[in-house]
């Protein structure tokens, strides 16, 4: 499989759609799909979680992780 590493840039209000549609699956349990750069694909409710902060020359990120196998 080859790799893929893409960002989109998007607006709060579809920064903010996004959170809660994956919120509200992840509280009821069930997998989540999104569509990225012309990929659409489904992330899995057991997908492992994770919270990352940077920090390095003047600039700080942020990061709501999901991480999961492909199959």
């Amino acid at each position: 499989m080859s790799s893929r590493d893409v960002e989109r840039d998007c607006t709060t209000e579809s920064f903010v759609t996004t959170l809660r549609r994956l919120a509200d699956a992840l509280e009821a349990g069930e997998p989540f799909r999104i569509q990225v750069v012309g990929k659409r694909f489904t992330v899995p409710a057991s997908a492992e979680l994770s919270i990352e902060h940077e920090a390095a020359d003047g600039q700080e990120e942020l990061e709501l992780q999901l991480r999961w196998r492909s199959q």
